[in-house]
């Protein structure tokens, strides 16, 4: 039996960035089609933001691909208004059952996901 990581978290995005984030998470390119179900939009409300919701346990081993799945969004997911560019901002904490590797979190901004390792 494999070890398992916690993972959760949330994008924010705007209405057309959550368009593109869901058309990335169904054609699964980083193969954790089997999570997508774990992704939870935020239903329509007021305001200019919409958030997307992750929350799963995952095996350790599919932890880097579902981090390239969060990158893809974070990179791909954006929209344009004339020349100014807005991608999804987010936070993400993994929790992992090995030991000495403990908990990661992924700051996801500016098109990119930096990984934060904690103790």
């Amino acid at each position: 039996m494999g070890m398992y990581a916690d993972v959760a978290g949330w994008l924010r995005l705007n209405d057309e960035c959550l368009t593109r984030a869901l058309e990335i998470i169904k054609a699964d390119a980083d193969g954790v089609g089997h999570y997508a179900a774990s992704w939870c939009p935020q239903a329509k409300g007021g305001g200019y933001s919409r958030y997307l919701f992750y929350g799963c346990t995952v095996r350790e081993s599919e932890v880097e691909e579902f981090r390239a799945q969060v990158a893809r969004i974070a990179a791909e997911a954006w929209s344009a208004d004339g020349d100014i560019k807005e991608y999804p901002e987010g936070l993400f904490r993994v929790q992992y059952e090995t030991e000495g590797i403990s908990v990661e979190v992924w700051h996801v901004a500016a098109g990119n996901l930096r990984v934060e390792k904690g103790a």
